[in-house]
């Protein structure tokens, strides 16, 4: 079936949700690891408490993606139940956040408040091809951009505008912070409620929904489906690396071990989004094994700002910690939510410009360069003592933060067959959260032992290994065909 062209406003009405999401995003890259500080985290305790980000995006988002792929509703159609679904739990997750009377609370919340957005974010770059003709594809992946700037600018503004008009405290935490969560959890139902509402989905032709029929023979509900995927994945993954070191010198052996479980019912029902996400790990192309080596330095260093940009700033601004000086730590964490919101707006601003300079000079050039440019001023950054200069650097890390959501995905668009775009898709965000999670389990004994757990230093750290990334980027040879109009662009974890 021929998709028709959807008029500006159209596919603006698709993406509004994804302004809720990322809002939701933006809130937990600035404020969680604040709230962690009041509620008493130690320094080192910090990277661990984050694990329910990458986590949750390795669990959630490739069975999410093969679900959807897989779905379809006369009455709710492909990809809506999951936005919802995901909405929904998301902004009961951001109401009942503020409230958190202890550390371990706020961090239970955070792994189901996560795994919210994963189920809510997946399936809206799935749903851009689903819905819009492929030359509209790129008008398509940069409104989701701009949303993406817009929702995580607005939850970092609102940490800063709401210290002003709010004060005081309620249980634990001060008023402010209230304010902010309760803003996301009307603005992620509803902005997906509109999206939902506005945006109608395409049923599957009789020759695709025979095929679905037939792959969906004898497999439960999704939700069931989706609870037993969760379940054997941690299973499913344990075998494939036990099994991939003898596969190297007997090239079959997976694949045969793969085959047998596909043709086993009970198998096949138990770990049938599992076996196709193997399946496509052993048939990546080598390029995206290049790029994984690239993510993983650029992501690990990206946690390590998220994570410390508050401290950082309260240290080298206001030369105060959150129990030496309370008052001066909040004034600092506003000014970070500022700080994160001027990259943010730099993002959205300069992704046009990206798209065109790699085309003109090539995505891997542009993406060493925003790599080198993200890395200095990370280095930079906690020597700075006037906050206003703090806007300098952070400049160029939102060019390079708007690199980082687009323009890798041009070095490999070309590489990835077609039939299993949403897979791969999801194999890159595991690219993404794999470096997150070694990040979590490892930096905290890094910064105790190495960083005399200083918040600056973690930074500069940061700095050091995006350039180590940037140097990376260098080994990935370059598709020359590559179109940087029609590139997907991701975003959160």
């Amino acid at each position: 079936m021929r998709k028709p062209h959807l008029s500006f406003s159209q596919i603006i009405n698709m993406n509004v949700g994804f302004f809720g999401i990322q809002y939701s995003f933006g809130l937990q890259q600035s404020a969680v690891n604040p709230i962690y500080d009041m509620l008493g985290a130690a320094p080192d305790e910090i990277p661990i408490l984050n694990l329910a980000g990458p986590m949750t995006g390795l669990l959630i988002q490739p069975i999410i993606g093969a679900l959807s792929d897989s779905t379809w509703s006369e009455k709710y159609g492909r990809r809506k139940p999951y936005f919802f679904i995901g909405a929904l739990l998301c902004s009961i997750c951001l109401f009942f956040y503020p409230f958190s009377s202890s550390l371990w609370m706020a961090a239970g919340l955070l792994w189901v408040l996560d795994a919210a957005n994963n189920t809510a974010m997946e399936p809206y770059r799935a749903l851009i091809a689903d819905t819009l003709p492929e030359e509209q594809y790129g008008k398509g992946f940069l409104t989701q951009s701009f949303f993406t700037g817009l929702g995580i600018t607005l939850a970092n503004i609102s940490l800063f505008v709401f210290q002003i008009f709010f004060k005081g405290t309620i249980g634990s935490l001060p008023m402010w912070v209230y304010a902010s969560f309760f803003l996301g959890t009307v603005c992620s139902i509803t902005s997906v409620m509109w999206s939902i509402s506005k945006t109608p989905e395409y049923p599957p032709s009789p020759e695709e929904l025979a095929a679905l029929k037939e792959r969906n023979k004898g497999m439960p509900h999704p939700a069931v489906q989706f609870f037993l995927s969760i379940l054997t994945t941690l299973v499913a993954y344990t075998i494939f690396l036990l099994l991939l070191i003898p596969s190297i010198f007997d090239r079959g052996l997976i694949k045969k071990v793969m085959k047998s479980a596909e043709q086993n019912p009970t198998t096949r029902v138990l770990f049938a989004q599992n076996l196709e996400i193997i399946e496509s790990i052993m048939e990546m192309p080598a390029v995206m094994w290049k790029l994984a080596l690239v993510y993983l330095f650029q992501w690990y260093a990206l946690f390590c700002y998220w994570q410390n940009a508050a401290k950082s700033i309260a240290l080298s601004v206001w030369d105060a910690t959150p129990s030496s000086d309370p008052a001066k730590y909040e004034e600092a964490v506003g000014w970070a939510g500022l700080v994160n919101g001027w990259y943010n707006i730099v993002t959205f601003l300069s992704a046009f410009f990206l798209a065109r300079m790699a085309q003109r000079f090539g995505p891997k050039k542009v993406h060493f360069i925003c790599l080198l440019m993200a890395g200095v001023g990370l280095i930079l950054f906690p020597t700075i003592e006037n906050k206003y200069l703090l806007f300098a650097p952070m400049t160029g890390f939102g060019v390079a933060w708007a690199s980082m959501m687009g323009v890798p995905y041009l070095l490999v668009v070309n590489e990835i067959p077609k039939e299993r775009y949403g897979v791969y898709m999801g194999i890159i965000n595991m690219m993404i959260v794999i470096p997150m999670i070694l990040q979590t389990l490892t930096f905290g004994f890094i910064s105790k032992t190495f960083l005399n757990n200083n918040a600056g230093q973690a930074i500069i750290f940061g700095g050091v290994l995006l350039l180590i990334a940037a140097l990376a980027t260098l080994r990935i040879k370059e598709n020359k065909s590559i179109d940087p109009s029609i590139a997907p662009v991701s975003a959160g974890h």
